[in-house]
């Protein structure tokens, strides 16, 4: 009588490792984005209205932080998007309280992902920081002759775009 128990029990136990195992695998395949395949050339051309030549990964950027693809706009503007797994702890209202300590603005962007805010930098440049899910996500722009409000609306519109693909 005791042997269905036995067998009722080891079989839960294996599916419960097999669980276990197969959703660290899926985590740990899941970090790893390439961030070049969020976003053509043509959708950030077509978004700010100028030039962009090809986008390539970051050789440089520290891992730890996550690898960005970067694109040029123009003759000397810059693109560039970000896609992370959210650390511990790391989420819009601390990543913005984070920021203003350093004196730099944000700004509240609604209807993106989970939760989005911009922030300025300065020398012209805008970011879109956006959470979805176990993502985070940051578009950096540097649009030449552009004004804000149009380096906004082009941020929101890649970012959408970009978030369909994760």
């Amino acid at each position: 009588m005791n042997q269905p128990i036995r067998m009722t029990r080891t079989v839960l136990l294996v599916l419960a490792v097999a669980f276990c195992f197969t959703g660290v695998a899926a985590a740990q395949g899941a970090q790893k984005i390439d961030a070049c395949t969020l976003l053509t050339k043509a959708q950030i051309q077509a978004a700010v209205g100028q030039n962009v030549g090809d986008g390539k990964l970051n050789a440089n950027a520290n891992p730890a932080v996550g690898i960005p693809c970067e694109y040029v706009i123009g003759d000397y503007g810059a693109f560039s998007i970000l896609v992370k797994a959210a650390g511990p702890g790391e989420t819009a209202d601390k990543m913005m309280a984070e920021l203003k300590k350093m004196k730099i603005a944000v700004s509240d962007a609604s209807g993106v992902g989970d939760r989005s805010f911009f922030s300025s930098p300065g020398y012209g440049m805008l970011q879109l920081n956006t959470f979805k899910g176990p993502w985070y996500l940051i578009i950096t722009m540097l649009v030449p002759g552009a004004t804000e409000a149009a380096q906004k609306t082009a941020a929101e519109k890649l970012m959408r775009e970009a978030l369909t693909k994760i």
